[in-house]
């Protein structure tokens, strides 16, 4: 429902991990990804306020729903849910991969979704995105929960760690097994790329020689 919602707006990524990884593998403007970030938190926020209710509270936030479960297999619950996540976005997006019908995507999506949380709710609770967990956090916390919600590091081995890197993993696997555009970096002519890196490291320096100056160091010292 949020796709169909959100989707002709914003593209619906609803989920920072997958606005991380269209940044890099897809070009999204990174000025844009603040106020995605923001409206992606505040949505889970109101959302957790909004169905909150005692008997539900472990609906909302990841953690170690066993003993036996510890932050590895958080780490990789996460990861691997997000991988698969992030690759089904991206062969939904391609062009050249037999795309579905119009208005499909949804409909996948939110099947692809209703699978990963049936199938890892049992370890983790399934997040597969960092405001889906953080949001009702801070929720919580404001409803009186207390401080104990972030000692435990399953919020950050699991919805964060886990699925940033699964989302990035995930789509250097598509890009480079399947994806044949252009706009990926993983298709990037070698010559492309070398020319990149030299660009990124002339503008580093330029950047730290501005600072140095502004602080008062000299650029090079003479002994």
């Amino acid at each position: 429902m949020a796709i169909y919602i959100s989707g002709g707006v914003s593209g619906a990524h609803l989920n920072p991990s997958v606005t991380i990884m269209l940044w890099f593998y897809r070009g999204f403007p990174k000025r844009k990804m603040p106020e995605y970030f923001l409206a992606q938190f505040v949505g889970a926020f109101v959302a957790a306020l909004t169905a909150y209710d005692v008997g539900i509270v472990t609906s909302f936030v990841t953690g170690q729903r066993q003993a036996w479960i510890d932050p590895a297999t958080a780490f990789f619950t996460e990861f691997l849910g997000t991988a698969l996540t992030a690759t089904t976005i991206l062969a939904l997006g391609d062009d050249q991969n037999a795309p579905p019908g119009a208005g499909m995507n949804s409909l996948i999506i939110g099947l692809m979704v209703f699978v990963l949380s049936n199938t890892f709710s049992y370890q983790t609770g399934a997040a597969f995105n960092p405001s889906r967990d953080f949001g009702p956090r801070l929720a919580l916390l404001a409803l009186g929960y207390g401080s104990e919600l972030f000692t435990n590091p399953y919020w950050f081995y699991g919805p964060w760690a886990g699925s940033l890197c699964g989302a990035l993993i995930g789509a250097f696997l598509y890009d480079f097994m399947i994806f044949t555009g252009g706009e990926s970096p993983v298709n990037y002519p070698w010559e492309r790329t070398q020319r990149s890196l030299r660009k990124s490291r002339i503008k580093w320096k330029r950047r730290l020689r501005i600072d140095r100056r502004r602080r008062g160091i000299p650029d090079k010292v003479v002994a």
